[in-house]
């Protein structure tokens, strides 16, 4: 058995042939073991435990920084205790087949993060937006009602090819401001942040999001007026949610100029 190897072997060539398939998982049992895979077609993602042997790790066609942003992903947000964490970390399985892990149909680029209502608790802080960012095709990010803390990290702004964003109904409910980051996530068509504690004025910043269809900032403690630059948003809007804040002044007369959707203030 490959674990009888282990501290005996230290050297594994299997590279330039026609191997094909998925990496065995109990290859990850030579850590010790200098091993070489390359030119071959293998598939990736290799397993979690084989991209961690010094000469694979750096591989990046076997395995692709996904593999380490998922695993601090879990960690981070306590994936133990999620409601469903069907297949997380497994060694047998691909990551684009684990719970709410959704891939491109080459099945290595993640597009997308599905774990709403899912008991995910934790701090979303800078360290784990910088992980993230490292998901470069990443389009829809879904974490709505579960338990996130903290603030909304400028970071955010990292997530640049990001479409849908729905961080709402936090059960302790994110604090402090709306960053201007948001602002950069140029492509979103959706922006939900609603049912949380998040506080100060709306960034007029959005209003350059000229491909905003829906933005729910509803149940929340935002102040001051509501932005004049909204009304850029008038040829994409669907959906304009302000409502249950504190927002005060006068409803701005630019916002008429979003006669093609529905606004709720």
């Amino acid at each position: 058995m490959l674990c009888d190897s282990q501290g005996v072997l230290e050297i594994l060539d299997l590279s330039n042939n026609d191997l094909v398939g998925r990496i065995p998982s109990e290859l990850g049992e030579l850590q010790e073991t200098i091993v070489l895979l390359g030119g071959n077609s293998l598939t990736p993602p290799a397993p979690l435990g084989v991209c961690k042997i010094a000469t694979v790790k750096d591989d990046q066609d076997l395995c692709p920084p996904e593999i380490k942003m998922l695993e601090e992903f879990y960690h981070s947000f306590k994936g133990p205790e999620w409601i469903n964490s069907s297949y997380w970390l497994d060694e047998s399985k691909s990551y684009c087949l684990w719970y709410g892990v959704v891939c491109d149909k080459k099945n290595v680029s993640i597009t997308k993060l599905e774990l709403g209502n899912n008991g995910l608790s934790g701090e979303l802080g800078t360290r784990i937006m910088e992980i993230m960012s490292e998901l470069t095709q990443l389009e829809g990010l879904d974490l709505n009602g579960n338990d996130i803390n903290g603030t909304i990290p400028t970071e955010i702004a990292t997530l640049s090819n990001l479409v849908e964003l729905d961080l709402s109904h936090q059960k302790q409910g994110l604090m402090g401001q709306i960053p201007d980051g948001v602002s950069k996530l140029v492509h979103l068509s959706l922006l939900c942040l609603a049912g949380n504690k998040l506080d100060q004025g709306i960034p007029s910043a959005i209003g350059i999001l000229d491909n905003l269809k829906v933005l729910n900032l509803s149940s929340n403690v935002l102040i001051q007026s509501i932005p004049t630059q909204l009304r850029r948003l008038q040829d994409t809007i669907e959906v304009l949610d302000l409502s249950n804040n504190k927002l005060e002044g006068r409803i701005p007369s630019e916002l008429g100029d979003l006669q093609d959707g529905n606004d709720d203030f």
